[in-house]
């Protein structure tokens, strides 16, 4: 709770930034068209001191405020465009990620930065009052900047201190304009960015006019109702509930969403074929993907994952392959019962970070679960396993699933004994959208086709499993169907006995980092990934900001990189614009995707880099 006065005034100071800022304007320029009325135009004053006319300054005051105005419309309508309205027009301070491509390489905040460029070329129309108008929303934005850093650093943390070390606050240093290249190759304009930032659009011409004719109201005229447009869409926009991003101070983020990969790691070996040059990056996820790259040997692999608390999990399970013998480390994590788990987390917790240390000292009964089975989708799989299997005749069902390896008898299983009425109430109800984004975050599916039935796709995917696919070895079927994995066929491979001394030895190659993934990747050199895993999170992306991840990502990978991901609900694959950079390997795609045991996605993308273009 923020408490004191001077915090709660810089709550209220932001949280009503639009009327401030909008009060300053109109305060400097009444002052200005009444008691300085009769003041020569700054324009006109610098004019006389180098030797102008004053109807020439004039005109030329107009003009470079035309410019001005020009240049504040580029760059508000390009970070408007990468950060969306729904984002910079919010009344609160959006602390779910950094930002850090487009403009937000060159100043943390273009869009501030913007309104000063617009606003010092309107000083040149206005009296010499008019200068207090740049200097006082200057010391309006610092406190608003000030706001937000304390805000962001409080939430974000280390990934927004090094954003905040690289990148100038409101300013932009040109001296570093080198550095700027990579920011320009993500320029984009969208309707989105166009529509609620063109609000100094119309001055230009205004300014054009008045240059023309000598009078200032003809540029007040034509640019005003722009500014009065925008101030009513700011206000409709900023008020409006949050729709965007889940924010990680929501629930779904203060714990762990999956204790397990819901992805099949030998999908992601053979698209990647990982060698002993490879730098890897990988979504942490539940961890089990990353511990399993370490079987290709790899140089090194990046698991980076937004909630840190799927990173708590990942050092858990590696700090217990580190220190636990191989019974006891399956009976810790939940694949085998016992009831000595505490002791066993005894032995594992000095080998955890303090943070994972603190999330785990407060999840006993995750411990004594056994984690693999703490995430939120396990138990929401623990749940449905519930209400399908009540009658014993359909656990049966199961097992004799299990140990049928026919497909063509498992299909006639399915179609005389499974795909009953209670499944098709199930598929209809339990996996529908409704129980879907309660278990997640509607936010997540704010990409997806308002008519795409949820129960239909995992019914349909749920069938081609039971079916199709090998059962006996699927460890993910093991789970979903009968609440675990069978040893020794269906176990994960970083739990396979051959497996864990080979991993134990290889895990200091492990860096974890929880971040955004653009904000993370602002942070690395060129040419310095080879594989990259994404899992599906490009589908909680807009498609713009979709393709500014994936050109940051063309920065950071070496020529010849190899790029994974996945589609769940959402199509995603690279936009025309990258052809140059992007090849889709659609035949490697489509003979994974049918082979993936995971058998969840609809869409398993598999692209090699080219760096010999520039995109």
């Amino acid at each position: 709770m923020t408490t004191g006065i001077l915090p709660r005034w810089r709550k209220f100071e932001f949280e009503s930034r639009i009327f401030i800022s909008i009060g300053i304007v109109a305060a400097v320029s009444a002052v200005s068209f009444t008691v300085f009325a009769g003041a020569a135009p700054n324009a006109v004053r610098l004019g006389a001191v180098l030797g102008l006319p004053a109807r020439t300054a004039l005109a030329l005051g107009f003009l470079a405020a035309a410019a001005f105005c020009a240049a504040a419309s580029f760059l508000r309508i390009w970070g408007g465009s990468v950060l969306t309205s729904r984002r910079m027009m919010s009344f609160r301070v959006k602390a779910d990620a950094v930002c850090a491509s487009g403009p937000y390489r060159i100043v943390r905040n273009p869009i501030y930065f913007a309104d000063f460029l617009a606003f010092s070329g309107f000083t040149l129309c206005l009296p010499p009052v008019g200068l207090t108008l740049p200097l006082l929303l200057y010391a309006h934005y610092s406190q608003l900047i000030s706001y937000e850093e304390k805000t962001l650093g409080g939430i974000r943390g280390r990934e927004y201190e090094e954003y905040r070390r690289r990148v100038p606050r409101l300013i932009p240093d040109l001296r570093r304009f080198p550095e700027w290249r990579p920011a320009f190759r993500e320029v984009v304009f969208t309707r989105d960015g166009i529509r609620h930032n063109g609000l100094y659009l119309s001055f230009i011409p205004g300014f054009v006019v008045a240059a023309l004719t000598g009078r200032l109201l003809w540029a007040v005229a034509i640019g005003l109702p722009a500014v009065l447009d925008w101030y009513i869409v700011h206000t409709k926009v900023g008020t409006a509930p949050d729709a965007v991003h889940p924010s990680p101070a929501k629930k779904v983020f203060q714990d762990i969403l999956y204790a397990n990969c819901w992805e099949d790691p030998a999908s992601d070996r053979e698209a990647l074929r990982i060698g002993p040059d490879d730098v890897v990056f990988s979504i942490t996820s539940g961890g089990c993907n990353v511990l399993t790259f370490l079987l290709d040997n790899p140089r090194k692999i990046i698991a980076l994952d937004y909630n840190p608390r799927q990173n708590h999990l990942l050092e858990l399970k590696m700090a217990a392959i580190r220190v636990l013998p191989y019974d006891r480390l399956l009976e810790f994590l939940g694949v085998r019962p016992t009831e000595n788990r505490r002791d066993s987390y005894g032995l594992v917790r000095p080998w955890l970070s303090r943070e994972a240390a603190r999330f785990w000292d407060a999840k006993t009964d995750a411990i004594d679960r056994g984690v693999l089975n703490a995430g939120r989708y396990e138990r929401y799989m623990r749940l449905l396993r519930k209400i399908v299997l009540v009658a014993p005749a359909k656990r049966a069902l199961v097992e004799r699933f299990f140990a049928t390896p026919d497909p063509a008898e498992r299909e006639g299983l399915f179609r005389s004994r499974w795909n009953d009425a209670a499944w098709k109430f199930l598929t209809r109800v339990m996996l529908s959208r409704r129980m879907n984004t309660l278990l997640f975050d509607r936010a997540f599916f704010r990409y997806l086709d308002g008519d795409f039935s949820f129960g239909r796709h995992f019914a349909e995917k749920a069938e081609h499993a039971l079916t199709s696919l090998p059962l006996a070895s699927n460890y993910f079927m093991s789970y979903i169907l009968r609440g675990g994995f069978a040893e020794p066929d269906a176990l994960p491979h970083y739990l396979r006995e051959g497996n864990v001394p080979i991993i134990r030895d290889r895990l200091g190659r492990i860096e974890i980092v929880s971040a955004a993934c653009g904000a993370y990747f602002f942070t690395l050199p060129d040419n310095g990934i080879s594989k990259f895993n994404f899992s599906n999170i490009f589908e909680w992306s807009s498609p713009q900001e979709f393709e500014a991840l994936l050109r940051e990502t063309l920065r950071v990978a070496r020529d010849g990189a190899v790029v994974t991901y996945r589609n769940l609900l959402v199509f995603r694959e690279h936009p025309a614009s990258l052809d140059p950079n992007f090849t889709s390997r659609i035949v490697d795609s489509l003979k994974i995707l049918s082979r993936d045991l995971s058998f969840i996605y609809d869409n398993y993308v598999v692209e090699e880099i080219r760096k010999e273009v520039l995109a």
